[in-house]
């Protein structure tokens, strides 16, 4: 797994000195196993970012630090470091050229980390000059197997499309442009919306709804009307061709692509075809799908190595509890339960030894963490461009997909991210984190309320050099029904940049009588008022881009029993216990049935410990649903961009 990393590490393993400063304006440390290789050699990492968080870091952790493991102190930009660290630290310089010296760097510098290591397997093969174009050439053929040259028909185009999207693989924006002006001569192309489909993994998935739709509805009146065999009509169309009905097959049963509604079927329609159908009531489809999905699981779980694994995981365990709910089988329940708890005790291990990476990673081009997020749409907002970001409080990410289906139904898309909320997974840590931009230890004083939101939003808007009184701040939306007089984005007509607060979702959670069903009840029910419509429709038409999120999930868990400590214990939660005593928390922790969590990103008398999977600390045997914890529901949320619905190049 080292490949192209074991220059890195030996670059600075090998070096004495206790400081280490590392100029990499390549991205090159900007990795999970650079970051971990360094960690089991007894190196601490710090991305210097800005001045502020670095300072609030070393000085918590590392100044009067007494052990023997040596800092590395890493840095993406031009920027000069503190004379103080630069008179004791050992500089060192790392770069693009000397790892593919054979590619040009030009070409290289824009390709995504994450294709490296098969970069530089390639690397070792490569015979070509370091041109732009060669080295442009040979990448996409042996890096990213895209036979350019070999696609001339639609059902081509649709398994190369298909197979990138598939993989949320973003490709390079100069590869983009290359694969265009390669195909846009091509005859059968002319009529697609071929840029979009090249760059867009939502555009394209639309752009095959519709084709699927219109598929479907050909095939139904063909066979209504008896003049020709539906055979000749299916057989004929690219959506037919075996390897791509077999790659839309998956992403139906993933619940990637939208299944038509509203259709009668034909006893004799071919199941291939009947896959990309909803039906009410047929048990034999929905425990095909319900395996699938276990089968998928499994082997994602057992390839598991980077943060972006879980994604995929995650995507897959809430589509296996949407269908479940579909169910008439109680054995099906009990088996996604039991999924559940597989899954999540993976998923324990891996943050406990991994999560702490991700506070060593940028926010580009993807946001990890959830303070993450404000610079990423600070990053992609052009000139005076408005933007707004809506939370929608304690949403977890199987909540957002019955969001996402009711909004896609009245026209809306999304290009969609996952990330991480801050742990506890509480609203006052996680919730600041994103108003802040900032990690929780730089809020200390305010940690157990969210009453410096706004201030914190104003300020990190003002650093991005927007004055405060075009940010607006704006909490307790959802509850009321929907006025848009009452929205500061819309009524305060010198805003350039929202934010808000939607925390229905939380209040649902917190009242849910009859656990998960409660809560996918009152969800429904208030969509259909369509507050948050009419609210995502007019932040739209007023020029707004528009950015959804949440700052934490929710998890299904029993009592373990009240935890009776009274003054003790400095903040309470049904999943979390939190302590500004050393010693009270290392008591507790040997008393009770907790997993004790590392001081990641939090403050020095921030110690916290959580209850394990499915367990919580109210009274026994009662089931609720919370929040707090390290489960898989309560950590990745969605992060997504809101876009009106411009049509797929179909004629809609």
């Amino acid at each position: 797994m080292l490949g192209w990393r074991k220059q890195i590490i030996e670059k600075i393993q090998f070096q004495q000195a206790y400081l280490i400063l590392v100029f990499d304006k390549d991205n090159l440390l900007n990795d999970e196993f650079v970051l971990k290789e360094l960690q089991s050699k007894d190196f601490d990492t710090i991305r210097f970012d800005d001045s502020i968080t670095f300072r609030y870091l070393y000085e918590q952790q590392y100044r009067t630090n007494k052990s023997e493991r040596k800092l590395v102190i890493y840095v993406n930009k031009d920027v000069v470091f503190p004379y103080e660290f630069q008179r004791k630290a050992l500089s060192v310089k790392v770069s693009l050229q000397t790892l593919f010296p054979k590619f040009s760097v030009n070409i290289i510098r824009q390709i995504d980390r994450g294709d490296f290591d098969a970069l530089y397997t390639v690397h070792q093969q490569y015979q070509g000059t370091s041109s732009e174009r060669e080295t442009l050439e040979y990448v996409i053929k042996y890096v990213y197997k895209i036979p350019y040259e070999m696609i001339d028909d639609e059902a081509d185009l649709y398994k190369v499309l298909l197979s990138i999207h598939y993989q949320s693989r973003q490709l390079p924006n100069i590869l983009q442009k290359f694969l265009f002006e390669k195909w846009r001569g091509i005859p059968d192309f002319k009529d697609l919306p071929l840029k979009k489909m090249i760059e867009s993994q939502t555009f394209f998935y639309h752009f095959l709804e519709q084709k699927w739709d219109n598929f479907v509805k050909q095939y139904l009146q063909v066979r209504e009307e008896q003049i020709n065999d539906p055979s000749d009509i299916y057989e004929s169309d690219p959506l037919a061709n075996h390897d791509v009905r077999r790659l839309m097959n998956d992403l139906f049963l993933e619940g990637q692509l939208s299944k038509i509604k509203d259709v009668l079927i034909p006893d004799a329609m071919p199941d291939w075809i009947r896959m990309g159908i909803e039906e009410d009531h047929n048990q034999e489809k929905v425990d095909k799908q319900l395996n699938y999905l276990h089968d998928k699981i499994l082997d994602c779980l057992s390839s598991v190595t980077q943060y972006k694994d879980w994604f995929h995981i995650n995507e897959l365990i809430t589509e296996l509890k949407l269908v479940s709910m579909q169910s008439d089988s109680n054995s099906s329940v009990a088996e996604v339960e039991e999924k559940l708890r597989v899954v999540n005790n993976h998923f324990a291990r891996w943050m406990v030894n991994q999560y702490h990476t991700l506070t060593s990673l940028p926010p580009y081009p993807k946001p990890k963490l959830v303070h993450h997020i404000p610079h990423v749409i600070s990053n992609e907002r052009k000139g005076n461009e408005k933007v707004a970001l809506l939370v929608l409080d304690g949403m977890n990410f199987h909540q957002w997909k019955v969001v996402q289906r009711f909004l896609k139904e009245k026209g809306f898309l999304f290009e969609e991210q996952q990330v991480y909320a801050w742990v506890p997974t509480l609203t006052s840590v996680s919730r600041q984190a994103i108003f802040s931009g900032n990690v929780p230890l730089t809020f200390n004083k305010t940690i157990q309320t969210t009453a410096a939101e706004e201030r914190l939003w104003r300020s990190f808007w003002e650093n991005q050099g927007i004055l405060k009184q075009y940010v607006t701040y704006q909490k307790g939306l959802g509850n009321e029904k929907y006025n848009r007089e009452t929205i500061k984005a819309l009524s305060k007509k010198s805003t350039k940049v929202y934010g808000a607060v939607i925390d229905v979702i939380d209040q649902f959670t917190h009242h849910a009588v009859l656990g998960e069903k409660s809560i996918y009840s009152n969800l429904t029910l208030w969509l259909e008022t369509n507050y948050l419509v009419n609210f995502l429709s007019d932040l739209i038409n007023a020029g707004y881009s528009v950015y959804l999120t949440s700052d934490h999930g929710n998890t299904n868990a029993t009592g373990i029993g009240r935890v009776s400590e009274g003054v003790l214990v400095e903040q309470k939660g049904e999943r979390v216990r939190i302590y500004d005593d050393i010693m009270l928390y290392e008591d507790a922790a040997s008393k009770l049935s907790v997993k004790k969590w590392p001081n990641i990103g939090l403050p020095e008398n921030y110690h916290v410990l959580l209850a394990e999977f499915g367990q919580a600390f109210v009274p026994r045997d009662i089931s609720i649903v919370t929040h707090g914890g390290i489960s898989l529901e309560e950590v990745i949320v969605p992060f997504v961009k809101v876009q009106k619905n411009k049509g797929s190049g179909l004629g809609e």
